[in-house]
C-alpha cells in the first residue's frame, strides 16, 4: 500500500443509506461526480456483506496516494491528511441515524484498521468527532461512536 505521506488520521463515515440499499463504490462515485467532485472521495468502501472496495482492488475509490474528498465543511486540509473509509448504511428507512452495520462490515473495518495501523500510527475518529473539533454543522456520521467501538474491540485502553 502506497500511502500519501501527509496522512495521519483515518475518518470513518457512513453512506447514509438504509439497510435495504446495498450500494458500493460505483454508486458513491456517481453521487460524488454529480456534486462536481472528481469522483468517489473515499479511499475505502465497505459493503453490507463486508466486501472491502478500494482503487487498489479495481473499484471506483480514491487512490491512497491522493487526498480524499470526504470531510466537507471541516476544512480542505483534513482531506489532505486523512484516509476516508465509508461503511454502507447508517440510516433507517426514514433517513434517521441508525447503527445498522452488519457483523461482516465491522469485521472488515477492524481488519482494515489493523492493517493500516501496521503501516503507520493513525488517529482514528468518526466524521462526527471531526465536526465537533472544527465547529462545523452537526452530523451523526458514521452513526455510531467510533471511539467506544474501538475500545470494545481492543484498539484503545478502557
Amino acid at each position: 500500500m502506497k500511502l500519501r505521506k501527509q496522512f495521519d488520521h483515518i475518518i470513518v463515515h457512513c453512506s447514509a443509506t438504509p439497510p435495504k440499499m446495498d450500494i458500493g463504490s460505483s454508486e458513491i462515485n456517481m453521487w460524488h461526480l454529480r456534486r462536481g467532485w472528481l469522483g468517489n472521495g473515499y479511499h475505502f468502501v465497505i459493503r453490507r456483506d463486508g466486501t472491502l472496495q478500494s482503487k487498489e482492488k479495481g473499484n471506483n475509490c480514491r487512490p491512497l496516494d491522493q487526498a480524499g474528498a470526504h470531510v466537507g465543511t471541516c476544512g480542505r486540509e483534513w482531506n489532505g491528511r486523512s484516509i476516508g473509509i465509508c461503511l454502507v448504511g447508517g440510516v433507517d428507512d426514514k433517513q434517521q441515524p441508525q447503527d445498522n452495520f452488519t457483523a461482516d462490515q465491522y469485521a472488515t473495518l477492524k481488519q482494515l484498521l489493523m492493517d493500516l495501523q501496521e503501516i503507520r500510527d493513525f488517529t482514528i475518529m468518526g466524521h462526527r468527532d471531526l465536526i465537533k473539533q472544527t465547529h462545523s454543522h452537526p452530523k451523526a456520521c458514521p452513526c455510531f461512536n467510533v471511539r467506544n467501538w474501538m475500545r470494545k474491540e481492543g484498539f484503545l485502553d478502557a
